[in-house]
């Protein structure tokens, strides 16, 4: 049976169609936000080239072109069916020979289309029908628009072509989904390499910084598993400037702040995400784990989440306290009477990094140590996180425990953690408020099965579905298999 005419285009090509036309009928009022939204976003068109024409009228076909001429004498004139050839910025008309879907496109972006009649968009979304492009699930009018307008954005930013600089074979099989665009996938290249923008996983330093147009760093809700087990990410923060754990400077997770809208409905969004979270128990790697967690003993239990002491975000984001032994020091010190569970870096644990603390100096101050504890399990143990620049303090933040900072992390010092030196910030946050720039507004994701751009809610029900099939005892083979790969890979 064939497929309904799709009522909008597809993002790119190879992208699933997201609203057609059908018999359904959406309540009323709908109709009229979606068209609203649609042509405040041109969802109506695909995404365009970097450097697509500005005309102000389209001839689909060669045929039609002395008409779109004699209606526009002075006008340039494109002609062809390659949408993503030209910008409809300025676009007045469209010349299509009848039955053409792109003249029900045209009648959503309100562009004329001279000598065929044209639909009424009102009706044609009134009897659309959506699908989701990452389940299949029939969406309403409203989240279908958002679907198709989140695709176009992520698409519109990845234009280019892009260059991805200085990455290893794999990495780039990584950040394809996240970059693919109307220009295509991002290709390897060296920064001074032609046109379009560079992009390099990294920090860098100052200079380096301004001579890409891209730093890529995992995002706050990563993978089933460590990224140097070559587990690939679901989200990932692509942005310039400075990364978000670089407190030695103005960063772009200060800029995603200061730029952004919390409106009521975002608010309500992040709640409702912090709350999908806490309930899934989802953290950044999800690596599970069975290890008991002790009897606190009634006493207030804080858990010590160990670092990477050679980590970038230890280099940029630490003050005084550098290592896991001083961060152990400082916080009996500012808990003397806490029960300390120690919890070293998975990186460290499995030895893929250096910077074990020595197991009698622990045993000298804190309580416990757990290695292979479920993280998830750990937060909800704990009463207060007291960590240096861990992401383990925001997820507890996430779960309503405190967090003490004895670093200048990306969350300290909007008026949600006890830190013990505050970076300098302009103003105060919410929780939700926090919440909505971290997982909503700072990263990108991408949903591993359709490898499209997806929404934060996917992703978390992505982690958990993969976080329960990681726990089958079939996969132990698979994970076994996957870490002897790794160990290959990171020795090649």
């Amino acid at each position: 049976m064939r497929a309904p005419a799709p009522l909008i285009p597809p993002v790119l090509p190879r992208w699933p169609v997201i609203l057609r036309v059908a018999r359904h009928r959406y309540p009323a009022g709908y109709p009229d936000a979606a068209l609203a939204r649609i042509r405040a976003g041109t969802l109506f068109w695909p995404a365009v080239r970097a450097r697509a024409a500005r005309p102000r009228a389209l001839a689909l076909t060669p045929a039609l072109r002395d008409a779109a001429r004699a209606a526009f004498p002075d006008a340039e004139i494109a002609v062809g069916r390659d949408l993503s050839a030209v910008d409809p910025e300025r676009l007045e008309a469209i010349f299509a020979p009848p039955a053409a879907p792109e003249i029900l496109w045209a009648a959503l972006g309100g562009i004329a289309t001279p000598g065929v009649a044209a639909p009424d968009p009102q009706a044609a979304l009134a009897s659309a029908e959506g699908r989701s492009p990452w389940t299949g699930e029939a969406l309403e009018l409203a989240d279908a628009v958002e679907a198709q307008a989140l695709l176009r954005a992520r698409a519109m930013a990845a234009r280019g072509p892009l260059r991805l600089v200085g990455m290893t074979r794999w990495k780039r099989r990584c950040l394809a989904p996240f970059l693919t665009g109307p220009d295509g996938p991002p290709t390897a290249g060296r920064a001074t390499d032609g046109k379009g923008g560079a992009v390099r996983w990294g920090a860098g330093t100052d200079e380096e910084t301004e001579a890409y147009t891209f730093r890529v760093e995992d995002g706050f809700l990563r993978s089933v598993g460590l990224g140097l087990r070559h587990t690939p990410p679901l989200s990932l923060t692509i942005h310039a400037g400075p990364p978000h754990f670089d407190a030695t400077r103005s960063n772009a997770f200060e800029t995603t702040v200061s730029d952004a809208l919390f409106t009521s409905d975002l608010l309500a969004r992040a709640a409702r995400l912090r709350a999908a979270i806490a309930c899934l128990g989802v953290t950044k790697y999800n690596l599970g784990g069975v290890e008991p967690l002790p009897d606190a003993q009634g006493r207030e239990a804080v858990l010590v989440p160990g670092q990477v002491a050679t980590d970038a975000s230890i280099r940029l984001g630490a003050r005084s306290v550098r290592t896991d032994l001083a961060l152990l020091e400082a916080a009996r010190a500012r808990f003397p009477d806490a029960f300390l569970l120690y919890k070293p870096h998975p990186d460290v644990a499995t030895g893929l990094r250096e910077g074990a603390a020595a197991p009698e100096a622990v045993a000298r101050l804190a309580d416990a140590t757990v290695v292979r504890a479920d993280m998830a399990a750990c937060l909800a143990w704990c009463d207060r996180v007291a960590t240096i620049t861990s992401l383990t303090g925001f997820e507890a933040l996430l779960r309503g425990r405190a967090a003490t900072c004895f670093g200048r992390p990306f969350y300290a010092g909007w008026g949600l953690t006890d830190d013990a030196d505050p970076p300098p910030r302009t103003r105060r946050l919410t929780l939700d408020e926090l919440v909505a720039a971290t997982l909503i507004l700072h990263p990108v994701y991408v949903d591993p099965a359709t490898r499209l751009p997806c929404p934060p809610e996917i992703a978390v029900a992505t982690l958990a579905r993969q976080r329960a099939e990681a726990r089958r005892p079939t996969a132990r083979a698979v994970r076994l298999w996957r870490d002897a790969a790794s160990w290959a890979l990171n020795r090649l």
